[in-house]
């Protein structure tokens, strides 16, 4: 199952670098730097809600058993 997770991670950061060129470089001048600055902004918080959601699982699995929750 873990590496459906890494599969994902690298999709998506290499999704998410393909559409910050495409959208750098096409359709960026159409907007104001405030919207381009927003636009940026909300594609990295899409990115970290679906790589976040896939790696909740995981981190509730091992979490405790490799970090601060051992004692």
């Amino acid at each position: 199952m873990e590496e459906k997770r890494v599969s994902l991670s690298i999709i998506v950061s290499i999704g998410w670098l393909v559409f910050l060129i495409l959208w750098l470089f096409f359709y960026a001048s159409d907007f104001t730097v405030y919207e381009n600055i927003a636009i940026v902004v909300v594609s990295i918080l899409i990115m970290v809600a679906i790589l976040g959601a896939s790696w909740a699982s995981w981190g509730i699995k091992y979490g405790p058993k490799c970090g601060k929750g051992k004692k």
